[in-house]
Order: structure tokens, then C-alpha cells, then sequence
């Protein structure tokens, strides 16, 4: 290939990744959402999705949105993993991205699992979107500003190595505590009856409210001697239960919304 061909190459394939949004919880968050819904799932919500998933677990299916996106018949569904909202709007006054966002994709979706007549590869998909879009709601930062995207502009270093904000989020502050998705799981899933009430009946607008409160305490930013954000170990130490918090609202949320689609 022609040098000129390889630096366009290369230009266009770094063009499509800056401008793709960040993998809400990457693959570790999304995989132990999924199991912490399978874990609290009803016998009849069980059997049902094992008859639609042929026994494919939803923390199997949970990361296929994500795995798709560099397929161009996927490419409009981009805009659905995050919806943007500032802090002094509300979703009465925002101006919602014509295209989808988050919340509608939940609400469409959740209409496409309930109707008798969807197909059965339409519903494995409508599920599979379903499962990776209640854990991308509750990553605070995928109800996100739209000048930073959502924190994929703020770049900064994790232990002196260049990344964005949105990228620790994802993946870094849950991959640092080296745990494969089912130890985490364990780690996690001992929660209150108390809590489980209290996180339950609420609605997706809740959810993202919840994530919109708690945006503001991402930007809270260690640096370095040269006054540069560089997160390590206190970042990590004040930010850890916030993200175990929302996995485990997550789980248990998904699983109630699936015990009602499914529990007929």
C-alpha cells in the first residue's frame, strides 16, 4: 500500500475511534450487571429468557451492543447508549437528540420485549440492547454533558498513562481491582432487603437523575506535582463504592424489569 494511502488510512480509522463514544462499564461492568440480574431473577422470568436466549446468559449477551458498533448497519444506534442533559436543564426543557438517546431506546425497547408479536430474533436483540442499556444509564457520566461528550474530551492520566475521564468510568476503576465479572459479582451482590426495596419502582428518568447527581463528583480530579490530572490510588479509594453502588442498582433493577417482561 502507498504511504499516502496508509496515512489516510490511519487518519480515517483514528477519525472513527475519537469519534465514537466510550464502552458504558466496558466489558467487566456490563458482565457483572448481568449476572447480579441473572442471580435475582424469578424461576419463570429464568425459564422464559433461557427459552429465547437457548440458555446464553444475559451477562454473555450484555456486551453484543458494544461488539457491533463497528458494523455500519449498526452504526445509527450509536446516539441510544447515552443521552446528554446539562445541570440546569430538565428533561422538560432539553432538547432530546431526534435520533434516540438512551432513555428512549429503553422505553422502545421495553415495548418490543412485551408485545406477543415480535419475533424471536427481533426480542434476542431487544433483550440483548435492553441488558447493556440499564447498565449504560447507570454509569453517571453516559447522562453527560454535551460540550465534553459525556467526559471522553477530558483527557487526563491514570497512573501517569493518557486517558479520558469517560474511559475511567467505563472499565479502569472496575479492572484495577483485577477480578474476573463472577468475583466481582460475589463481591457485591450481598445487599439489603432495605436497599432492594428503596432501588426499586423507579422509573428510567429516576435512573438517569440519579446518574446526572452524581456526574459532578467524576470532575473531582487527582494531580500530579505538575498540577495535571492524574488519577491513582485516592481516586480510585473515593470513587469505588459509587461504582459499586451503581452496578449493584443496575442488577437488581434489570431483574425487576425482567421479572415482570418475562414472568408471565
Amino acid at each position: 500500500m502507498k504511504p499516502a494511502v496508509l496515512l489516510l488510512s490511519a487518519t480515517i480509522t483514528l477519525a472513527s475511534a475519537i469519534s465514537q463514544p466510550v464502552h458504558a462499564f466496558g466489558q467487566i461492568g456490563h458482565r457483572i450487571i448481568g449476572e447480579l440480574a441473572q442471580n435475582n431473577l424469578s424461576p419463570t422470568a429464568q425459564s422464559n429468557i433461557n427459552t429465547l436466549t437457548k440458555g446464553e446468559s444475559l451477562a454473555q449477551m450484555s456486551t453484543w451492543p458494544d461488539e457491533i458498533r463497528s458494523d455500519k448497519n449498526w452504526y445509527h444506534a450509536s446516539p441510544w447508549h447515552y443521552v446528554s442533559i446539562e445541570d440546569d436543564e430538565t428533561w422538560d426543557t432539553v432538547k432530546r437528540n431526534p435520533k434516540g438517546d438512551i432513555i428512549e431506546s429503553l422505553e422502545r425497547y421495553e415495548k418490543i420485549l412485551i408485545d406477543p408479536k415480535t419475533t424471536k430474533k427481533d426480542k434476542w436483540e431487544a433483550l440483548a440492547f435492553y441488558v447493556h442499556f440499564v447498565g449504560d444509564i447507570h454509569q453517571p457520566l453516559h447522562v453527560g454533558h454535551s460540550h465534553d461528550h459525556g467526559g471522553n474530551k477530558v483527557k487526563l492520566k491514570w497512573f501517569g498513562d493518557d486517558t479520558n475521564l469517560h474511559s475511567v468510568w467505563d472499565s479502569k476503576i472496575i479492572e484495577h481491582q483485577k477480578l474476573s465479572y463472577t468475583e466481582y459479582t460475589g463481591f457485591i451482590e450481598r445487599i439489603s432487603d432495605k436497599d432492594i426495596k428503596n432501588w426499586q419502582g423507579k422509573s428510567y428518568y429516576d435512573w438517569a437523575d440519579e446518574s446526572k447527581a452524581l456526574r459532578a463528583g467524576t470532575y473531582e480530579l487527582e494531580k500530579n506535582r505538575d498540577d495535571q490530572p492524574d488519577l491513582r490510588f485516592q481516586y480510585i479509594f473515593n470513587h469505588t463504592p459509587t461504582v459499586e453502588l451503581r452496578l449493584q442498582q443496575a442488577g437488581i433493577r434489570l431483574a425487576e424489569k425482567l421479572n415482570v417482561i418475562f414472568g408471565q
